[in-house]
């Protein structure tokens, strides 16, 4: 296939749009959320160079998975660019699960209405670890 069709499977549809979007607002809550005393031009900035960090781990991780593809025999190995957009794609999520988690641990209302219960339910995490 070639990088367009592969993009196209790994990006189109449905769920990866929400996926996508899921990302987008953990962002763009995140920077609002960090930046309470900036302008909202500063807020949407950071909360665009955010998702762009994301795309960054996303790209390094795509490079990543066409070297380690290499490692594998040549039948039983994927095209570099299904191993690019695919590596794309897990840094992106990736990067959005681990701004939310830092989210949830630092920023007080990260949630809303389910901060309480996520709070809950990491204080009774750290309780059965400690």
């Amino acid at each position: 296939m070639s990088m367009e069709s592969e993009m196209r499977a790994n990006f189109g549809g449905f769920w990866n749009s929400l996926i996508l979007l899921f990302v987008v607002i953990v962002c763009m809550r995140f920077a609002s959320l960090e930046q309470v005393g900036e302008s909202l031009a500063e807020r949407i900035l950071c909360g665009i160079h955010l998702f762009l960090g994301c795309i960054a781990a996303g790209f390094l991780l795509g490079i990543l998975r066409i070297f380690l593809g290499f490692s594998n025999d040549t039948y039983t190995r994927a095209p570099a660019s299904a191993n690019f957009t695919q590596g794309l794609k897990y840094g992106i999520v990736m990067g959005g699960i681990l701004i939310f988690i830092i989210g949830i641990l630092q920023l007080d209302n990260f949630l809303g209405v389910f901060q309480p219960i996520a709070s809950g339910l990491i204080t009774k995490l750290i309780g059965i670890f400690a």
